[in-house]
């Protein structure tokens, strides 16, 4: 009789340990799981497109940049602004609203217009909202959303006036050269 006790407590204690190490087996499984996932969606951000919008500015000319900063093709980009973006001479830039593909480090760079026109026609830098949407390698469609504000562009304006320009300090320091030369021959 005795062992038959030891038969059904050893029994009811393998039950328990078989049960747990079944919930521990499962949660193992589930946190395998969302690593999985996890790493899924690491490696599609990591291999998809990323197409941004952007204005540079080089020697007093501002430029439109539309670049896929991504490291796969996006296609059917669509891009919208709000307000409509429109240079000094009423240009908007309608062909570069819809894109069929870019490749990935491609960029579309555009003259926009030259510093000062727009400034003294616009008279402040505009507050632009950007919608871009494109479609990536997997077939889904990534939808970005954000504010573009040029008032940096103040200070790059301010950068680079004329006064404050290299070519003007070179030219002025050749002037003092050119001086001193003349005082000591």
């Amino acid at each position: 009789m005795c062992s038959e006790w030891m038969s059904i407590v050893v029994d009811i204690i393998l039950t328990f340990v078989t049960a747990f190490m079944a919930f521990e087996t499962y949660k193992m499984a589930k946190s395998t799981k969302a690593s999985v996932e996890e790493m899924e969606i690491s490696r599609k951000e990591a291999n998809s497109a990323e197409v941004i919008m952007y204005f540079k500015v080089e020697s007093h000319r501002i430029y439109l940049v539309i670049e896929n900063v991504g490291n796969t093709i996006a296609k059917n980009v669509n891009i919208s602004y709000e307000p409509e973006l429109t240079n000094s001479n009423g240009f908007t830039f309608e062909k570069l609203k819809q894109i069929d593909f870019l490749p990935p480090n491609y960029q579309i760079k555009t003259f926009f217009d030259m510093m000062n026109t727009y400034y003294k026609k616009y008279g402040e830098d505009p507050k632009i909202n950007v919608k871009i949407s494109f479609e990536n390698i997997y077939g889904d469609i990534v939808k970005r959303e954000y504010k573009s504000d040029l008032d940096y562009l103040k200070s790059v304006r301010t950068l680079t006036s004329e006064k404050d320009s290299v070519e003007t300090s070179l030219h002025n320091i050749y002037k003092e050269m050119e001086k001193f030369n003349k005082k000591n021959n």
